[in-house]
């Protein structure tokens, strides 16, 4: 059937080792978790490793007690906090958290890396099954503003033409809004309409990555990743990161996407980095967005005497015109120029491998902590075909996958599976296609560097200041940084647990003076900036929904 298995087992065959699967990996969560325990939970190497009962074995009661979530009560939810399956339900049902709130608060699951309770993680799954089987309603909804699941509140959002989050509260919402549905709203507006994310009070709606225009690191610092369209890089601009790179003394990297990466950038250098790039003829690649990062390529017939087409060209061709639309997660694409696949298409979430006629199209598949091989949609298409249906496949995916959900498990979940897929993207069996081509088009057209927009505009440099009272600044992250290879790398410790009570109490705020924050106006609503008071910093929040006039100020040291 085209996939590969192999399992490593202990020596008394009771304990799975480890293994690996090809093309079909849609065991690998279950196999995870067992690799995990001291026994193989009543299965034989045997049936493991086929993927099927042994001949004489019994296939057994369903692992997660029939709810349909694929999770016994062992199997960790949350690997950062060490929480399982059964902890989350005992929480729903003991201590009655019906909402993924109340089990972050009685678990402490999700406030880790936080992947888990996604909208697309395992804890929305066990809370929406658990919830069933006590008889209590379970909401579709966003979160308590909206009633609405992500693909409901975007179709409202495009056809009222919604262009912020307060026009989509007041509209279809309620409340300001929360950790859940702001970057939703602000996802679908970027994908919708594609307008620069900072500008309007959009930035106060976005991830910390997208809020800064770049990805933070451990250490508090940013990366800076401009754009090498499908890896094509020219000597001048390989100096003119160099020679940045040692001004600002940033470490460099190539990344896993055949691109520069530069390392350790305080966020109040970003505009004066990017605005170097910028004027070598650089651009942002996007690199802290949910939008397309790269299209990988191998040298192509240019080159490889083996290559079919032009790899490269199609590459660049694919980066450029979909360079900047944001989607539910991020997307990666992948061209090779023949079938020994050197570009790895068939990883991405959108592929091309070449043929003597043309290029065979491979969508929905993934790297990462859950791999999915990509699947065939269309077979020897010449490169305008390639990229309508690439318009098609991508606003369909944008208009109706799950927050954070992948091309692959989007995939997996849609009624009929790639068959249905190739009639809706191909054939255009809804009749949606030209409005999913007018779509694109329109993210096409209204494509802007966001950083190219930031470094000449004095309104959106502000959003970069270290501090809203003053123009100094001070090293915040006192990181020290050690010598390796070469280049300057953080030399990573564990910090001390800060514990004890606190130095200070609001008993003695009537004691003390008041100390210059900033301009009023220059404080985004519902939103904060840091301010300098000697060598402490102070984080500033303006929140003027608030009824009591008294909290629609806050302040709080940054530590």
């Amino acid at each position: 059937d085209g996939s590969y298995r192999k399992l490593c087992f202990s020596a008394d065959g009771q304990r799975l080792i480890g293994g690996v699967l090809v093309g079909d990996a849609k065991d690998y969560s279950k196999l995870l978790q067992l690799s995990k325990k001291e026994d193989l939970g009543g299965k034989t190497p045997e049936s493991l490793a086929f993927g099927r009962p042994a001949p004489g074995e019994t296939s057994g009661a369903a692992v997660d007690g029939g709810d349909g979530t694929g999770l016994a009560d062992e199997d960790v939810i949350c690997s950062c906090l060490n929480v399982s399956k059964g902890d989350i339900k005992k929480a729903i049902v003991e201590q009655e958290a019906t909402t993924i709130a109340q089990v972050k608060k009685c678990t402490k699951a999700g406030t880790g890396c936080g992947g888990c309770c996604t909208p697309v993680g395992d804890v929305p799954k066990v809370l929406a099954a658990t919830l069933k089987t006590l008889g209590k309603a379970v909401s579709d909804g966003i979160c308590a503003h909206f009633p609405y699941n992500r693909r409901e509140l975007f179709d409202i959002i495009k056809v009222k033409e919604i262009r912020s989050l307060e026009d989509a509260l007041r509209s279809v919402g309620k409340g300001e809004g929360c950790e859940l549905c702001k970057p939703i709203v602000a996802s679908i507006l970027a994908g919708l309409w594609n307008e620069h994310i900072l500008r309007k009070g959009r930035d106060q709606i976005q991830d910390t990555n997208d809020r800064f225009l770049a990805n933070i690191q451990k250490t508090g610092t940013y990366s800076v990743i401009p754009r090498c369209a499908g890896g094509d890089i020219s000597p001048d601009e390989l100096i003119a990161i160099g020679s940045i790179a040692k001004k600002f003394g940033l470490w460099t990297k190539v990344t896993g996407a055949q691109r520069l990466g530069m390392y350790g950038a305080p966020a109040h250098q970003l505009p004066a980095i990017w605005k170097e790039l910028v004027e070598a003829g650089l651009e942002t690649g996007h690199a802290y967005g949910k939008a397309l990062r790269t299209v990988k390529s191998c040298v192509g017939s240019t080159w490889c005497r083996y290559g079919q087409q032009d790899s490269v060209s199609m590459a660049v061709t694919l980066e450029d015109r979909y360079k900047g639309v944001r989607s539910p997660h991020k997307i990666k694409m992948g061209v090779s120029g023949c079938l020994r696949e050197c570009a790895e298409a068939q990883g991405k979430d959108l592929g091309l491998i070449a043929t003597a006629k043309g290029y065979n199209m491979y969508v929905c598949g993934n790297g990462g902590a859950r791999p999915k091989h990509a699947v065939l949609l269309a077979s020897d298409i010449d490169e305008h075909t390639c990229l309508k249906y690439a318009d098609r496949f991508l606003m369909f995916y944008i208009s109706t996958a799950k927050h954070l959900q992948r091309t692959a498990p989007w995939l997996e979940e849609l009624p009929g599976g790639i068959e249905y897929l190739k009639k809706v993207v191909v054939q255009d069996s809804l009749g949606i296609c030209a409005e999913l081509e007018a779509m694109m088009e329109r993210n096409v057209a209204n494509y802007r560097c966001e950083w190219r927009e930031v470094v000449y505009d004095e309104e959106l440099q502000k959003k970069f200041r270290q501090f809203a009272n003053t123009e100094e600044t001070q090293n915040s992250e006192q990181i020290e940084y050690i010598e390796m290879r070469k280049q300057r790398h953080p030399n990573t410790c564990d910090l001390p647990d800060i514990t004890g009570p606190a130095l200070y109490s609001a008993d003695a705020a009537a004691d003390w003076d008041w100390a210059f924050a900033g301009m009023a106006a220059d404080f985004p609503t519902n939103g904060g900036l840091a301010m300098k008071h000697g060598t402490a910093e102070i984080a500033v929040f303006h929140l003027p929904g608030r009824e009591d006039a008294d909290g629609r100020w806050l302040a709080t040291q940054n530590i």
